[in-house]
């Protein structure tokens, strides 16, 4: 952008500045935040009774957490993607607003609720297969969202007028960013829907 003579380049101070702030403020609270995490884990117990020695696993199809990942990922992209091209529209395009928030908000809503229940059937499939290992599986189960939505910015991109190296490179990586934040948010409540749903069917399991 400096090299563009563009109006969106930010000054190497204000960078530094950043940086900084980064480093002060947010690696702390980070430690803070794990230390404050480990200490809950430890403290809080599971919902029944567990085995010390751990159970062994079957042998399940090398495509089997892969495949079941990437189906469940469509699932909430088909929520959003009819509303990304008007999100899109308006952030890259100079003549169009966007103005329906209300809509916005009713579909992450719809895209909340999906997620979770699409990370508690994916876990449930994985527990009848007697994998216990489901908490990273309910997260990139909907993470993969993220995927997806990547994919369709590079087919939002290769329909509209955009060229040039730095349009290029602002675009992709500032939806490059979206696109991991959309897939961490989703991972996110899937692990935690997911997380609700296995603790309450074992709390109700009555172990001899």
């Amino acid at each position: 952008a400096i090299v563009y003579h563009s109006t969106q380049a930010v000054p190497a101070r204000t960078i530094i500045s950043v940086v900084l702030l980064f480093i002060v403020v947010c690696v702390p609270l980070h430690t803070f935040g794990t230390l404050l995490g480990r200490k809950h884990n430890s403290a809080s117990g599971m919902p029944c009774r567990v085995h010390h020695l751990r159970r062994q696993i079957p042998t399940k199809h090398w495509s089997f957490t892969p495949v079941m990942a990437g189906v469940a990922g469509l699932v909430p992209f088909g929520c959003i993607f009819i509303e990304m091209y008007f999100l899109f529209s308006a952030f890259w395009s100079y003549n169009k607003i966007y103005y329906v928030y209300g809509f916005l908000l009713a579909v992450l809503v719809l895209l909340s609720l999906v997620v979770i229940c699409v990370s508690i059937t994916c876990v449930y499939v994985l527990l009848n297969a007697e994998d216990y290992r489901w908490a990273w599986h309910a997260v990139a189960s909907c993470a993969s969202t993220g995927v997806y939505l990547f994919v369709y910015t590079l087919y939002f991109y290769q329909n509209s007028q955009m060229s040039g190296f730095l349009q290029f490179v602002y675009y992709f990586g500032a939806s490059l960013n979206f696109c991991v934040a959309v897939g961490l948010i989703c991972g996110s409540l899937a692990y935690l829907g997911a997380s609700y749903f296995v603790f309450l069917i074992y709390r109700n399991i009555k172990a001899e």
